[in-house]
């Protein structure tokens, strides 16, 4: 049986490897918004280039909302992981308000919708809009 401090143990190993890849994700991001600020302000790029440079924005969108996805459901499996603990001994207090606050989080929250729909927009409007004259 796992033990309390085993459970904090497990979701901090995945937190430094969630702020890596989060890291990983914001540098990408801003790389999509290089190429198309590069494309809003140029102009008249060939339409295979503002195709490719939309996949990638839209790649990396859905790899920041793996990333939410899969951070959502580790604090559901160690709120679950932490009450199965505290079925068989006591709990601390930071254990419990940990189980009352992320043991039914959704898939993603409507802030982290909002924050990747906000990206994925302000890339695809820079890309496919033409810059007034």
């Amino acid at each position: 049986m796992m033990s309390e401090l085993d459970m904090w143990n497990i979701l901090a190993g995945f937190m430094s490897g969630n702020a890596v890849w989060f890291l990983a994700y914001v540098v990408a991001t801003w790389l999509g918004f290089r190429m198309t600020s590069n494309i809003y302000m140029n102009g008249g790029a060939p339409i295979i280039g503002k195709i490719l440079v939309s996949l990638y924005c839209l790649s990396v969108s859905a790899f920041m909302c793996t990333l939410m996805v899969n951070t959502n459901g580790l604090f559901r499996d160690v709120a679950s992981g932490l009450s199965a603990v505290g079925e068989t001994g006591e709990l601390s207090g930071a254990a419990q308000a940990f189980i009352a606050q992320a043991a039914d989080v959704p898939s993603m929250n409507p802030i982290q919708m909002v924050f990747v729909a906000s990206i994925i927009l302000m890339q695809l409007l820079q890309v496919w809009m033409k810059k007034p004259a």
